[in-house]
C-alpha cells in the first residue's frame, strides 16, 4: 500500500484560543495533550487533529456544493457531509448488513467522502486521510520533533502561552430597574502566543490522483481562510500555513467533468 505523506508548519499570526474541556472559575483553558518527558508527564498545548479535519471537511463540502450548484435539503445528509455523520440504530434484521453498492458509489462519485470518511445509518465509511495533532516547536518536545524544524526547539512551552481577557459591559443602563445591579462580566482565557510554530502532517492511504488533489484543494481553501479555534471574529486564531501540497487541478477537473453525476448522487442519497 502506498502512503502519501504531507508535512507542513502552522504559525500563529495572532493569539490562538483552541478551547479545551476544562474551566477554572472564570478562566477558559486551552486544549492540552499529556506527553511523557524525562519520565514525567507534562501537558502541552496543541491543536487537535479533529479540529483541523473538521475545518477541511466543512470547507471542501461548501466548495463542492457551490461548484455543482446543489442545495441540500436533507439534514441527515448535511450532517453526513459536514460533521462526519451520526450512527443510528436500525432494525435487528438489518444490523449486520453492509451496503457495498452504496459505499462503492459514493466513494467513486463523491471523492471527499473517500478521503474524509463519514457515517450514515448503520454504515461507517472509513476515510483515507490521517490527520496528526499539531505540536508546538518547544524545548519540552525536542525529542519528539524532527531535525528540519524552521525554528529551534529552545523556547519553553511556558513562554508560548499566556492569558488574555475580555469584558462584557453593561449597555442597558436605561432599562434597569431602580436599585438593580449592573450586569458586567470579566472572562479570562488562555491563548497560544503569536509567533508560535507548530509542526503538523497528513497521511493519505493509497490515494488516487483525484483523492490526493482533494486534500490539496482543502488545504488551498484553508490557506484562503486561515483560522482555527475560537474568537476568530475578534481576530484570534489567524494562521500562516506552509504545506508541501497545493496542486488541486485533478480534483477541480473531476468536478467540472462530473457535475451532473455528482448532483444525481447527492439527490440519490437524500432520498434513501
Amino acid at each position: 500500500m502506498s502512503v502519501c505523506r504531507v508535512e507542513g508548519f502552522i504559525t500563529a499570526l495572532s493569539p490562538i484560543h483552541h478551547g479545551g474541556d476544562e474551566k477554572a472559575g472564570n478562566q477558559a483553558l486551552i486544549r492540552r495533550q499529556t506527553y511523557i518527558v524525562d519520565q514525567a508527564p507534562i501537558e502541552i498545548p496543541v491543536i487537535s487533529g479533529n479540529a483541523i479535519r473538521g475545518i477541511l471537511r466543512r470547507m471542501i463540502w461548501d466548495d463542492l456544493l457551490e461548484r455543482v450548484g446543489y442545495t441540500l435539503t436533507n439534514m441527515k445528509i448535511y450532517h453526513m457531509l459536514f460533521t462526519g455523520g451520526i450512527l443510528e440504530a436500525v432494525d435487528s434484521k438489518d444490523s449486520g448488513v453492509i451496503d457495498i453498492e452504496m459505499k462503492r458509489r459514493i466513494r467513486t462519485e463523491l471523492p471527499p467522502l473517500a478521503v474524509l470518511g463519514t457515517a450514515l445509518g448503520n454504515q461507517m465509511f472509513e476515510g483515507k486521510l490521517k490527520c496528526a495533532i499539531a505540536q508546538p516547536i518547544c524545548a519540552e518536545l525536542k525529542d519528539f520533533l524532527g531535525s528540519d524544524m524552521p525554528v529551534k526547539p529552545t523556547t519553553s512551552i511556558y513562554e508560548l502561552v499566556s492569558f488574555d481577557f475580555m469584558t462584557r459591559l453593561d449597555d442597558v443602563k436605561e432599562a434597569r430597574q431602580e436599585g438593580e445591579a449592573a450586569h458586567q462580566m470579566l472572562m479570562n482565557f488562555e491563548v497560544i502566543n503569536p509567533g508560535t510554530v507548530f509542526t503538523h502532517c497528513f497521511a493519505l492511504d493509497n490515494p488516487s490522483e483525484v483523492e490526493k488533489a482533494v486534500l490539496a484543494r482543502a488545504l488551498n481553501l484553508w490557506r484562503e481562510h486561515p483560522w482555527v479555534g475560537g474568537k476568530s471574529g475578534a481576530g484570534y486564531g489567524n494562521l500562516k500555513l506552509s504545506y508541501e501540497l497545493d496542486d488541486d487541478s485533478a480534483y477541480l477537473a473531476f468536478i467540472e467533468n462530473n457535475k451532473e453525476k455528482i448532483c444525481e448522487t447527492l439527490k440519490w442519497l437524500e432520498t434513501r
